[in-house]
């Protein structure tokens, strides 16, 4: 089986590599009481089975894995960012994160990757949003963003600047972007089977790695309560 991309547990104050484990992932996708539109009509949520509002790994949730909560965050329509950044995935590829981030209370969410548009909610004191496997968006300003869905959380990809976490909470951001710097130059996931950047693509709507070896899904997020 394909090693799972690594994930940051709850509790850690910033992006975290963690160890790769051999698990992969099955189904269908998390309920939600979102509107059924897709994300532009360019992406839908990864094929992931759920409990209540936490992604499932063999089938299950395995013991000590953290517990998604439904997000209470309204709906939203996809901003002109989002096509984009979207059509250009779909057209020429992009890149994904084989890692997962801790992003804190306070972290600031988009429709797309914009922070001069309105945002479409903050995390709340006491939560905290577990992004594995983002995918990674670099905007012509050279500002970077990390896009996921969140289990329970719609059909629409949530956006979060990554320079925006670095004021917000100076420790998590410098570390995040460090470790974003750190991935850039990493060996490959595929050939070393830890932490790095991997190309993607849009193929029937699903954000999936371009090594057909790595199975995991692109951009899944748990909204997490560290109250």
């Amino acid at each position: 089986m394909t090693p799972e991309p690594p994930t940051a547990r709850p509790g850690r104050r910033a992006a975290v590599a963690a160890v790769a484990v051999g698990l992969a992932v099955v189904a269908t996708a998390c309920g939600s009481s979102a509107p059924a539109a897709t994300t532009t009509g360019l992406v839908t949520p990864p094929p992931i089975s759920s409990t209540g509002c936490t992604y499932e790994i063999n089938s299950t949730v395995p013991a000590g894995e953290p517990q998604g909560i439904k997000p209470d965050f309204p709906a939203f329509t996809p901003d002109p960012s989002a096509v984009t950044a979207l059509q250009s995935i779909k057209d020429h590829g992009g890149t994904g994160v084989v890692d997962g981030f801790t992003l804190p209370t306070g972290t600031t969410l988009y429709a797309g990757p914009d922070s001069s548009a309105a945002s479409v909610g903050t995390v709340a004191s006491g939560n905290s949003i577990l992004a594995a496997a983002p995918v990674l968006w670099s905007t012509g300003a050279g500002g970077e963003w990390l896009g996921f869905f969140l289990a329970c959380g719609g059909q629409n990809l949530y956006w979060v600047s990554v320079d925006q976490v670095s004021r917000n909470t100076p420790s998590g951001g410098e570390t995040l972007a460090a470790t974003l710097a750190q991935l850039r130059t990493a060996v490959p996931y595929d050939r070393s089977g830890r932490a790095s950047l991997l190309p993607i693509v849009i193929k029937d709507k699903q954000l999936m790695w371009t090594d057909p070896k790595v199975t995991t899904s692109v951009g899944r997020g748990l909204l997490l309560s560290t109250a």
